[in-house]
């Protein structure tokens, strides 16, 4: 199996990104936060602003910062991204959590999710030692995602009226 490197854009990456962002991601799951909205398809002002999110900078006020970070793997390919948020709103407490992943459709099944959850629990340790546990959510439906969530600790509260479980992972 790959292993992925969780980092933040380069502009040498736009080839990458352009393949990722080209596959045929579901109707509901938005690959590239911000990119329409506030870079304006724009690559390199995605890689630009990219960075001021995590500062809370640019993003609509009901958002809360973010770091998004895009999962490469060994031969540079991008296999998927997470947004790790630094703090829950409310709706965020029911739906999101402080970790939202997706991995490029034609590459699922090949143990990325769990590497990038992984990962991501790894920078929210080194980055935000404040949290002593993480919310992750997915569709009840969604048995991968939610198998991936299990292998890396995470323990099922609840299932929401909206079909949501609602894992916490302690750090």
């Amino acid at each position: 199996m790959n292993t992925i490197t969780l980092r933040e854009l380069r502009l040498s990456d736009k080839a990458a990104f352009s393949a990722a962002s080209n596959e045929l991601w579901e109707s509901h799951f938005i690959f590239a936060h911000y990119f329409e909205s506030i870079a304006h398809n724009s690559f390199e002002k995605y890689v630009e602003v990219l960075p001021l999110f995590s500062k809370g900078k640019l993003i609509p006020s009901e958002h809360v910062p973010s770091t998004i970070l895009f999962a490469f793997n060994s031969h540079g390919k991008i296999v998927g991204r997470v947004s790790i948020r630094h703090t829950l709103s409310e709706a965020l407490m029911i739906i999101g959590g402080h970790v939202g992943y997706g991995v490029v459709p034609s590459e699922r099944r090949k143990g990325y999710a769990t590497q990038i959850l992984s990962e991501s629990i790894l920078y929210i340790k080194l980055h935000f030692p404040q949290l002593d546990r993480i919310l992750v959510t997915c569709d009840e439906s969604n048995i991968a995602s939610a198998k991936t969530i299990e292998k890396n600790g995470g323990v099922l509260e609840n299932i929401t009226e909206d079909h949501k479980k609602r894992y916490w992972i302690d750090l």
